[in-house]
């Protein structure tokens, strides 16, 4: 078991390990796709770096504003200079990082959160599951021991209540926080709760803090078990499919 703190982005994807990305990825989707994952390099992806940098690192002033596109040959030469962990963004995608940081700093209860004093920020977690035999990753946003609450930050289109929910279902959120808490209590903290805080990413930047209720999470540990042992037993027999068998038989869904 390991628990290391301010360990880079780079140097904890290039640790082996079954992370909430693999799981979802096997749930939602296929082993094959899984295995064939690469990190994300899209435009997203870099805001969504930048917010969680702006809220969770914001002493090290990792993003760094740009000229107004990526084509310019002042943008490519501000990249190449980048380290590993800045984020370059464009200036218009710089001012909407800071729209949607004060966005949630602006929410009172998702501010609580995001500055309490005994918070513990992506501490990078490494240990072996005694269930499936795998070994499991986890760098949780945001740690508050005193509350036994684990929080992940996400930018999304849409922080209500029913759009966020419609959002976790789709992406495979509550998996990912089923994965979260299993692993940080095997690493042995007691955690008992675990919170998104969302943040939209458009006007009028509007945040909320969503806490996965006991029925949620009781239903998404039993998927998350059941996806651990998939991938268990693929890497036993090193043997990861080609998709979703031979063939389906597709039927007329409920609700056509």
């Amino acid at each position: 078991m390991k628990k290391i703190e301010n360990m880079s982005n780079e140097e904890y994807h290039s640790v082996d390990g079954i992370s909430s990305s693999a799981v979802k990825a096997v749930y939602k989707k296929s082993l094959a796709h899984w295995k064939g994952q690469k990190i994300s390099q899209s435009a997203a992806f870099a805001m969504g770096n930048a917010v969680h940098a702006n809220l969770l690192e914001k002493e090290k002033n990792l993003v760094v504003k740009g000229p107004k596109t990526k084509a310019s040959a002042a943008f490519k030469t501000m990249k190449e200079n980048l380290t590993e962990d800045q984020v370059l963004l464009t200036e218009v995608e710089f001012n909407v990082a800071n729209c949607i940081t004060r966005g949630a700093l602006n929410n009172p209860v998702c501010a609580d959160a995001l500055n309490h004093p005994d918070r513990v920020n992506e501490i990078s977690i490494f240990v072996e599951d005694p269930v499936s035999g795998l070994t499991l990753k986890t760098r949780p946003d945001l740690m508050i021991e005193a509350t036994n609450t684990v929080y992940d930050v996400k930018t999304t289109q849409d922080a209500s209540p029913k759009g966020f929910l419609s959002e976790c279902v789709k992406y495979g959120y509550f998996i990912q926080g089923a994965h979260y808490v299993y692993t940080c209590k095997l690493a042995g903290y007691d955690v008992k709760d675990f919170a998104f805080i969302a943040c939209e990413k458009a006007a009028p930047f509007l945040s909320h803090l969503h806490l996965m209720g006991p029925e949620v999470m009781a239903w998404a540990n039993i998927q998350l078990h059941k996806t651990l042992a998939v991938i268990a037993r693929a890497e036993k027999d090193v043997d990861y499919g080609t998709g979703w068998g031979d063939y389906t038989l597709m039927e007329k869904p409920p609700w056509l």
